[in-house]
């Protein structure tokens, strides 16, 4: 029997649009639920697609039918507002059936940075010390207990919205008019110190596979998404990975984010993001012991065993997001980054995706959508 995993999308990010290129090439029977213009579909390595309800009432109901009545062995939801609507949703049955986690005590630390930051704290998880904020009656416990410089973040966001970093108490009430109104907003101390994001792959709570990286460069500033990073050959995070994946019982492609703070090198665990990103299908440049031949000892069963280390390709390995770098060159005007794309500098053209003529397609449409017609339109009305 074929081993089944079903990818299911809420909103129409890129970033899981090869994923069932991962899983095909490790053997996997591949179905994808989605929305019909949905970028889960921009791929050849789908054997079937399931239309989702364009009601979100009826989304859940529609998910949890299919992955009864197909057997899948896997699923993996690949989007934050999704793995949020079905956390709010599902009962404890259908929980362990389809959710990223395995531990029902870890529910609140699904898409909630005050439920994750609680859980670290209660489970004795080095994590950054926080208060949340829903008005100014908490200043007062903001100012006593934290340790300024502190940083805002909105309980459910992502991609950096409306986040920022005051120095001193002082900074933080002249700026609390950009803080949206009738939110919760988790304030949390700013550790000085090195951003280590990895790309981890667990599977019932055991660390499979992991591969850690620096960021290179920003879409916007520092707090948006990466578009290019150089990867390391270590196994220095590797305890600290067994034991998140093992308290909150982690289940599939997750992204977890440490802050090492430089004076103390204590890992601050500051994210961890249940659902698949981009990064991860270029694990194949890094190692033979890449995400695909960890999706087979999960096939195989073998995965029980754990983590058991890889072979690098060579140390500090620069990879670069092919949608997502050249739009930032082409915003950015970065003419350095152009000349990378262009003229194939550091073999970048490897990480342009010749294997999927649909997925190659709509990414040049996109780009072409949002960048080129953007600056079109602008030189036509000067012009005028």
């Amino acid at each position: 029997m074929p081993f089944k995993v079903l990818v299911a999308c809420l909103a129409k990010w890129d970033t899981s649009s090869e994923i069932p290129y991962l899983l095909n090439m490790a053997g996997c029977e591949t179905h994808v639920y989605c929305a019909k213009d949905s970028w889960l579909r921009s791929n050849k390595f789908h054997e079937k697609w399931h239309e989702c309800p364009s009601n979100l009432n009826n989304y859940k109901a529609e998910l949890v039918k299919l992955v009864l009545q197909y057997k899948f062995d896997w699923v993996i939801l690949a989007d934050d507002p999704l793995i949020k609507h079905l956390n709010e949703q599902v009962n404890e049955e259908e929980f362990h059936l389809i959710m990223p986690v395995k531990k029902l005590k870890a529910r609140n630390a699904l898409s909630s940075k005050k439920g994750f930051s609680e859980f670290c704290k209660n489970n004795g998880i080095d994590t950054p010390g926080y208060v949340v904020y829903n008005g100014k009656e908490d200043l007062l416990a903001i100012k006593e207990t934290l340790k300024f410089p502190v940083i805002n973040k909105l309980d459910f966001s992502w991609g950096g919205t409306d986040m920022f970093i005051s120095q001193t108490f002082d900074d933080f009430e002249a700026n609390l008019h950009k803080i949206p109104v009738n939110e919760n907003v988790l304030i949390q101390e700013y550790i000085d110190g090195v951003e280590i994001r990895t790309d981890s792959l667990f599977f019932n709570g055991v660390l499979v596979n992991y591969f850690r990286g620096r960021i290179l460069s920003n879409s916007q500033n520092s707090f948006s998404y990466s578009t290019r990073r150089v990867y390391e050959n270590d196994t220095e995070f590797k305890d600290n990975l067994i034991e998140v994946g093992e308290k909150l019982g982690l289940h599939g492609f997750i992204n977890i984010t440490y802050i090492v703070d430089r004076i103390r090198n204590i890992k601050y665990l500051i994210e961890v993001d249940p659902r698949p990103n981009s990064w991860m299908v270029l694990s194949r440049f890094l190692s033979t012991d890449d995400f695909i031949s960890g999706i087979k000892r999960i096939v195989s069963g073998d995965y029980v065993s754990g983590y058991r280390g890889r072979n690098f390709n060579k140390d500090n390995i620069e990879l670069a997001l092919f949608y997502k770098d050249i739009r930032r060159v082409l915003w950015k005007k970065d003419f350095k980054g152009l000349m990378r794309w262009t003229f194939n500098l550091k073999s970048y053209w490897k990480y342009i995706p010749f294997y999927d003529s649909i997925l190659l397609k709509r990414i040049v449409k996109a780009v072409w959508d949002e960048v080129f017609m953007f600056y079109i339109r602008k030189w036509t009305s000067k012009k005028r």
